[in-house]
C-alpha cells in the first residue's frame, strides 16, 4: 500500500512492520513499545461541534457523511518515536497474519514476573 496524500504521515504497511521491528529491538534492554489498534474511518478532522453564537443561539451542524468503508488505523510509540498505518479491509486478513506472526517472533524477551507467595494466617480460637 503506497503513501497517498489521503493518508499523509502513515507509513506503508511493509515500512510500518520494518519500523517496528527496528522498536521492538531497540526496546529489547530496556523500554517498552506500546501498540494501539482502532476504527480509522479516514477523517483528519474531528466531528464538528455545535458552537454558542452572540445572539445566543447554537450554531447548526452539518454532521460529515459516513465513510463506505471503515479502516483500521495501528500506532506504535517507543519513548519519543511514534509511527502509524493505515489498513484498509482488503489487506486486513494479510496484515494481521504477519503481525500475529511478528507479535510471536519478538514475545521471547519478556520477563518472567515472580510469584509472590502469600502467608496463610490461621485463625485464632
Amino acid at each position: 500500500m503506497a503513501q497517498s496524500s489521503h493518508n499523509q504521515g502513515h507509513l506503508s504497511n511493509d515500512v510500518f512492520m520494518s519500523e517496528l521491528t527496528l522498536m521492538f529491538h531497540n526496546a529489547r534492554t530496556t523500554g517498552e513499545v506500546t501498540t494501539t489498534i482502532k476504527r480509522y474511518d479516514g477523517r483528519r478532522k474531528p466531528h464538528p461541534k455545535p458552537r454558542k453564537l452572540k445572539n445566543g443561539k447554537m450554531s447548526k451542524v452539518t454532521p460529515l457523511p459516513e465513510p463506505l468503508e471503515y479502516s483500521c488505523l495501528i500506532r506504535a510509540r517507543c519513548k519519543n518515536k511514534k509511527i502509524t498505518t493505515v489498513i484498509s479491509a482488503a489487506d486486513s486478513l494479510k496484515f494481521q497474519q504477519q503481525f500475529a506472526q511478528f507479535l510471536r517472533s519478538n514475545m521471547d524477551g519478556l520477563k518472567k514476573e515472580k510469584k509472590v507467595k502469600k502467608k496463610v494466617k490461621k485463625a485464632t480460637q
